[in-house]
């Protein structure tokens, strides 16, 4: 595929095949550390997109929550809602009365639930195992495909370091000093303080400690 658009398209037409009317492709970013980033791309109705994101749905929304996939894809039911029956009584409400989704970590330590949903309360004649395998198989050609493209949805803050800044931000991340770092890398304590600061400005982080840690959640190193 050679633009996110037909990748897009791709899971609409997967979505119509197992009978579903709606998808929805959302990426939980592991950074920022207290706002982590969120992107979704989805053909939901406009009502409804509207209502979630002004309700906050996004706090509670358990499919979006990877301790509740013990058992691979994750149904949508009443027990699942539990604890978030505001969400699921408006999602009927606005036409989504069934639903599915899957989730696949990406390299980058990014979190992808793709959710199929439609506006019938009927089964889906198709067996669970089935639709599992679909499922899997479709989120994570979709997400590597999208990250192939660098589109926006799947990227980290971009983080373009060389191998010696990877080298000190690995011994940064083990609690070495700057001091510490120069004597294991043979280096002066001035050329580590350097790129330090370079790595801080590459990402404007206030601090070395912050660049660690987003490499770190991030799978950089």
């Amino acid at each position: 595929m050679e633009a996110a658009e037909e990748v897009y398209h791709e899971i609409e037409f997967q979505a119509q095949q197992l009978e579903y009317d709606y998808y929805s492709l959302c990426v939980r970013h592991p950074v920022p550390f207290t706002r982590p980033k969120v992107a979704f791309y989805t053909n939901y109705p406009e009502a409804w997109v509207s209502y979630y994101q002004a309700k906050n749905f996004l706090a509670i929304d358990p499919v979006l929550n990877p301790e509740n996939f013990s058992q691979g894809h994750l149904m949508w039911n009443d027990d699942l809602f539990s604890e978030a029956q505001p969400l699921w009584e408006a999602a009927r409400a606005h036409g989504l009365r069934r639903g599915v989704t899957q989730y696949l970590m990406l390299p980058n330590r990014a979190l992808g639930f793709l959710s199929f949903s439609r506006s019938s309360a009927r089964e889906i004649p198709i067996l669970s195992d089935e639709l599992q395998l679909k499922m899997q198989l479709l989120v994570r050609e979709s997400l590597m495909a999208l990250m192939r493209l660098n589109d926006e949805i799947v990227m980290t803050p971009e983080m373009n370091f060389s191998k010696r800044e990877k080298e000190i931000l690995k011994w940064t991340a083990e609690g070495k000093t700057s001091a510490e770092i120069a004597m294991i890398l043979s280096i002066s304590e001035n050329t580590v303080n350097f790129h330090q600061k370079n790595m801080q400005k590459k990402i404007n982080a206030p601090n070395k400690t912050q660049v660690a840690c987003y490499a770190a959640a991030t799978g950089l190193i």
